[in-house]
């Protein structure tokens, strides 16, 4: 990265891991970097200390199939949408 550029990376302080749990620490100082990186102000975690739960969708969703997932993706500069799947070889497109 050339001297003159903002550093835009997410770094935050590990205060306490136990494998799934993990909590986290923000400064004012982390905040203001991501401020003056261009990060919208409502998509910041505040400044503290935040608990969060690795893997846990699994947990939620024991469930869950990738294969019959759906993914949409449109542009919205035109008319087309495309429709993909998880599944070997089943992309398909949509109108």
């Amino acid at each position: 990265m050339k001297k003159n550029e903002k550093d835009a990376t997410f770094r935050f302080d590990i205060v306490e891991e136990n494998g799934k749990d993990v909590t986290i620490k923000i400064t004012e100082e982390d905040y203001r970097k991501q401020l003056a990186a261009g990060i919208p102000e409502d998509e910041l975690l505040p400044v503290g200390l935040h608990k969060a739960r690795r893997g846990g969708f699994r947990e939620r969703h024991p469930n869950f199939n990738l294969e019959d997932v759906e993914i949409r993706i449109t542009n919205e500069k035109s008319e087309q949408n495309t429709a993909l799947s998880a599944k070997k070889g089943k992309d398909k497109k949509a109108a």
